[in-house]
């Protein structure tokens, strides 16, 4: 097939998510599974990655990738761009002396004084499924998890999940098994007891006593798909909540310098905004979900642990052979990197685990890809870090006061000014433009308030009574 230039073998369409092959005169219609293809990242991006196996079987035809490839890529319109803009597509000859070693990992927790976290969507209550019981119960004997954050379970509430896990994980001395459940399909089971749980449209934060700290957790299942318009509405709305905890005001009683996590699966196959504001606290719609923030409390982004797909060089944690969309990143684990350590992550895919490895946990090759769409994702955090009592927060580059019922601000910097109420509406806004002290004349502000400070070095935020 003469395809700009180059004589190819294979031509795919990222858009219609189907190709061909080309071999003998002969042309083979292929899905992603047939030429093992997985694409990164299932976000708007200005780079990405793509895998394709070397040695593809189509029935009795055996097809052997070459040292030498070429490739082209073309939008397939009148006028649409190609790369590269030659004939003649990019050439790369492959390093056949290199081995591919596998990221570390470690299925087993290392160091019994860190916290497991298991994010897992478990496909319209699969976890249920009689002819699937001993495939989940080979998975969480495996992985021995402390706090799962469930997704897709719309049948059974949190009661039945937690005595089915332990089935799983039997309980012993003064352990249990905690749970709690935010309709229609989180679920939250846990080795320490959850003090409260609110819904987020649909999405669940949890309150977890840790003991020696306290533990934000939350869990949500966005809406899937190109529904990029609700889904980050519902991102907005979780990152108001965090920015609540942050500064005070909200329903739960967390001390400041708790860690923090966002699980879950995402669905982040649209716009990279969403992930962003995830990550940065960057509010997309502002007006109805108040000021954009620092997350951290340090005053620093969120991290992302991005767990590698286990003995792969991928980070895919959905995979469909039956579907037409090729293996995707939609699971999350996003975390305040301030207040703890990201010590082992993984994504837990059975079929890539070799021999020796899946009889010493007892797992089964199929037992992943049986029991879900999706794959479990591990994450073990040493929380012992930082305390409220001893850490040290940024120093925000500004003073304010109130006098005489007018509002005192003084800073060196230029900048946006915004005060908000506790719901996120906007009371006042003004631009900063000269360095030094200025009046807000606000007589009408009663309650609490958020001030926020954007400079070009970031935002930065204090709450007022007033």
């Amino acid at each position: 097939m003469n395809k700009n230039g180059i004589g190819a073998d294979i031509v795919y369409n990222f858009g219609i998510r189907k190709g061909q092959v080309y071999r003998n005169n002969n042309v083979f219609d292929v899905f992603h599974d047939d030429i093992g293809l997985i694409t990164s990242p299932t976000v708007t991006s200005d780079r990405f990655e793509m895998s394709i196996s070397r040695n593809i079987s189509l029935g009795s035809i055996q097809i052997t990738m070459g040292s030498k490839i070429k490739v082209s890529l073309s939008e397939e319109n009148p006028n649409g761009d190609k790369a590269p803009d030659y004939n003649g597509g990019y050439e790369y000859i492959m390093d056949n002396s290199k081995v591919f070693l596998p990221f570390p990992f470690a299925i087993k927790k290392p160091n019994p004084k860190e916290i497991r976290i298991v994010s897992y969507n478990v496909l319209k209550d699969n976890l249920f499924s009689a002819s699937l019981r001993q495939n989940y119960r080979r998975i969480f004997q495996a992985v021995e998890p402390d706090i799962i954050g469930f997704c897709e379970i719309y049948d059974n509430d949190g009661e039945q999940t937690a005595a089915l896990i332990e089935t799983f994980l039997p309980s012993s001395g003064n352990q249990k098994w905690y749970h709690a459940s935010v309709n229609p399909d989180i679920r939250v089971v846990s080795r320490y007891p959850i003090v409260n749980s609110r819904s987020i449209d649909g999405n669940g934060a949890f309150h977890i006593n840790l003991g020696d700290r306290q533990l934000l957790y939350i869990v949500a299942h966005l809406p899937c798909c190109s529904n990029d318009n609700d889904r980050q509405a519902e991102v907005d709305k979780i990152m108001a909540f965090i920015r609540g905890v942050k500064f005070g005001i909200s329903p739960f009683n967390i001390p400041i310098n708790s860690p923090i996590i966002i699980v879950g699966d995402m669905n982040l196959v649209g716009k990279k905004q969403q992930l962003t504001t995830f990550l940065t606290g960057e509010i997309a719609n502002n007006s109805s979900f108040g000021p954009d923030f620092r997350p951290d409390w340090d005053n620093t982004d969120l991290e992302d642990a991005k767990p590698y797909t286990t003995n792969l060089p991928f980070t895919f944690t959905w995979y469909n052979d039956f579907g037409s969309y090729s293996a995707g990143r939609l699971d999350y684990v996003i975390y305040t990197g301030s207040q703890m350590k990201l010590n082992n992550s993984y994504a837990l895919w059975s079929p890539a685990l070799s021999t020796v490895e899946l009889s010493n946990l007892g797992l089964q090759r199929d037992d992943v890809p049986r029991a879900s769409d999706h794959l479990p994702i591990i994450a073990d955090f040493d929380m012992s870090g930082v305390t409220s009592s001893s850490y040290e927060r940024e120093e925000l580059p500004f003073s304010f006061s109130q006098k005489n019922g007018q509002l005192i601000f003084d800073s060196k910097s230029n900048g946006q000014i915004l005060i908000s109420d506790i719901t996120g509406r906007k009371i006042y806004e003004m631009n900063k433009t000269e360095s030094g002290e200025i009046f807000l004349d606000a007589p009408h502000l009663s309650g609490l308030f958020i001030f926020s400070f954007t400079t070009k070095n970031g935002i930065f935020s204090t709450k007022f009574y007033r």
